[in-house]
């Protein structure tokens, strides 16, 4: 059966995928902000190559209202022209007649009063006209949804040269124009398009190089003022089924997307790179100014209407937003976002989300976490240093949505292991109670014959709730004492287990009294029957004779016995025999004891945990610090010894690396 969380993480990709592709206004918002920022941050750049004059507030004041006469315009391009422009583009369309032509008003005069005034008047249209011949004009196309009635047959000035698809087949269309005058339009050296295509929320932050309008190919007015200014006359667009793939000039390349967009690299542009129009009707100006520039003639007085924002923040009169992009072509630096960066942005976008829901269910959260959040400084800083070199990767929606899928996978992952977590405490909770029941059991298994314990003294401290020591006595006789110390490999409650079918099998043999070797070989053959994963005993075991004061004993595989006379010498008695369980054997007669005259003497027998349990940070007790110890207390009682070799062990607090069992023979006389 199918695990939950991957439905859920399964319907969240394919959800962000559909969102991503969709693109709903709110994640385009999202995508402008991102846009927006690098518009103010990286900027830093100066429009150097463009003028404005600008018909402002001081202009509308000294010359009156707009529209203007025509002849004013004149004025302004005679000026213009002393000083060598490269070319002039007008922001303003003249698609009507100049309701202020002297002649004009001079015919409906005679027309109204019915007779004929004999004076001559200039005819402000024809000098307007005579103005554009001899001047690099450029004049507006509007793009326009309606028609507006108005025949004018006006055609571009550029000519196309088109490869691969047409080119109307992706650029933004208009059924209808609205341009100036046929003969004005005629008289110009180009005629470029202004419409503009604000995003969703209004700002202006890409615009079109060429459209369709009236079924017909325009340059923006932009586009056209390079071309103007460049002295080109033509103009290459190459196309393919995808869409524009190339827009060039002879000297210039235009880097757009596929609908011929390109998205405008705002620079900035100062006070300076503005003239008032009434100034240059004066012909008081800093020549500088226009001198081999492009000029280009609009308005930002507010009563025109003619203010619009821009990625940056800023709001700006219209033709400003041309001037930036004559900028951007003259310095080939537009912001590329084309089929290419998209196609780059969603690659990474879809194995962004991939490896970001995929991480936190493979690795640590610690280590997800820094996964997650290096890949998303990652891809960020690169888009920066990409956008150094004018390219625009946007990955401000991958990184939201990379964060939602990341976050829901770490959701999912905590659950998981919360639940898993919740199981192993109710596991282990068992378990614990099950150790300490089985602790307790054990226990009552260890000897409590205080008559004996006058000869034997034995302790023990397990590391767990079970331990895998385990030591025995029993007194068959007023003169013997059978007694065993074993350690079992490993810990906790199998080797508990296996102790305890030991002690079982020691205890019904010391009952019947076997020979110390027949005892052995019963034990040894249980054990090897019964253990866990080969696990084996190391063992001392024998007899005492209380009477003769001898001990007859094997050393199977355990450490060696401890022999102590009154004055503190030490001897030891190392292992003959493999620890029990560790073969089968057959005959007793492998068992070979031995018997020790244990008069005056104290026998300690004791486990590894002993010898290897830590008294101090990093240092083991050891059988030197263990026969130290003995001389300090200056004692041979194996109750004392035992006691304090315990204490020592344990009061600092140390974990216990392994049980602690100790065992020591003494006949008091």
């Amino acid at each position: 059966m199918i695990n939950k969380k991957y439905i859920y993480l399964s319907v969240i990709f394919v959800f962000l995928i559909i969102i991503k592709f969709i693109n709903p206004p709110i994640i385009q918002k999202i995508s402008f902000l991102n846009y927006d920022f690098y518009q103010k941050v990286f900027n830093r750049g100066e429009v150097k190559d463009v003028t404005i004059v600008d018909i402002d507030e001081k202009s509308i004041a000294k010359v009156g209202q707009f529209p203007w006469r025509r002849d004013i315009y004149s004025k302004i391009l005679i000026n213009l022209n002393r000083h060598n422009p490269k070319a002039i583009a007008f922001d303003i369309v003249f698609s009507e007649e100049d309701k202020q032509n002297p002649k004009d008003l001079l015919q409906q005069l005679q027309k109204e009063s019915n007779q004929l005034i004999d004076i001559e008047v200039a005819d402000t249209n024809k000098i307007f006209v005579e103005s554009i011949k001899n001047s690099k004009v450029i004049l507006p196309i509007l793009g326009e949804p309606k028609n507006n009635f108005v025949k004018n047959n006006s055609k571009p000035k550029l000519r196309l040269l088109a490869k691969g698809e047409n080119p109307k087949n992706f650029i933004y269309k208009f059924k209808h124009k609205i341009i100036s005058l046929e003969e004005i339009s005629n008289a110009a050296s180009g005629i470029g398009s202004i419409s503009l295509i604000p995003s969703i929320d209004g700002v202006i932050r890409n615009v079109p190089v060429l459209y369709n309008i009236d079924d017909k190919i325009w340059p923006s007015l932009a586009l056209e003022s390079v071309r103007i200014a460049t002295g080109q006359k033509n103009l290459l667009v190459k196309s393919s089924k995808n869409g524009i793939e190339l827009i060039k000039t002879r000297k210039n390349i235009i880097p757009s997307d596929q609908n011929a967009v390109i998205n405008v690299k705002f620079n900035k542009f100062s006070k300076e790179n503005y003239i008032s129009a009434v100034d240059v009707a004066n012909n008081d100006f800093d020549q500088k100014r226009i001198e081999n520039k492009i000029i280009l003639i609009g308005s930002s007085a507010q009563a025109l209407f003619d203010i619009v924002k821009i990625s940056n923040g800023k709001y700006v009169p219209g033709v400003e937003i041309h001037a930036h992009i004559i900028d951007n072509i003259f310095k080939n630096e537009s912001i590329i976002k084309n089929i290419y960066t998209q196609l780059a942005e969603n690659i990474i976008f879809l194995l962004l989300l991939i490896f970001l829901i995929l991480i936190p269910m493979k690795i640590k959260p610690k280590f997800s976490i820094i996964f997650f959040v290096g890949s998303i400084f990652v891809i960020n800083l690169s888009s920066i240093i990409i956008y150094q070199f004018n390219f625009y990767l946007d990955f401000l929606f991958s990184s939201v949505a990379g964060t939602l899928a990341f976050m829901t996978s770490l959701y999912f992952r905590y659950l998981e292991e919360n639940s898993i977590a919740i199981e192993n405490d109710k596991k282990q909770s068992i378990l614990k109670k099950e150790r300490e029941i089985a602790g307790e059991v054990q226990k009552k298994l260890f000897p409590n014959n205080k008559k004996i314990e006058k000869y034997i003294f034995a302790k023990n401290t397990p590391a767990k709730d079970v331990s895998g020591d385990y030591y025995d006595y029993y007194q068959v006789s007023d003169n013997e004492i059978y007694f065993i110390l074993g350690d079992v490999t490993g810990k906790g409650v199998k080797a508990g287990i296996l102790m305890a079918n030991a002690a079982a099998v020691f205890r019904s043999l010391a009952k019947m009294e076997s020979s110390v070797a027949k005892t052995a070989l019963y034990m040894n053959n249980q054990v090897k029957d019964s253990s866990y994963q080969a696990m084996f005993i190391t063992v001392i075991l024998g007899k005492i004779n209380l009477e003769k004061k001898e001990m007859e004993f094997i050393n199977m595989g355990h450490e060696p016995m401890m022999v102590l006379d009154p004055n503190f010498n030490f001897e030891y008695v190392k292992s003959t025999l493999p620890p029990m369980g560790l073969m089968p054997v057959k005959d007793e007669s492998f068992f070979k004891t031995t018997t020790m005259d244990i008069s005056d003497k104290t026998i300690l027998i004791y486990t590894d945990g002993v010898t290897e349990g830590y008294v101090d940070e990093g240092k083991e007790l050891e059988v030197a610090g263990l026969e130290s110890e003995i001389k300090k207390l200056n004692t041979t009682s194996p109750e004392t010894i035992i006691t304090h070799a315990t204490k020592i062990l344990t009061e600092k607090g140390y974990t216990l690396r392994d049980d602690i069992t100790a065992l020591g023979i003494k006949i008091i006389n």
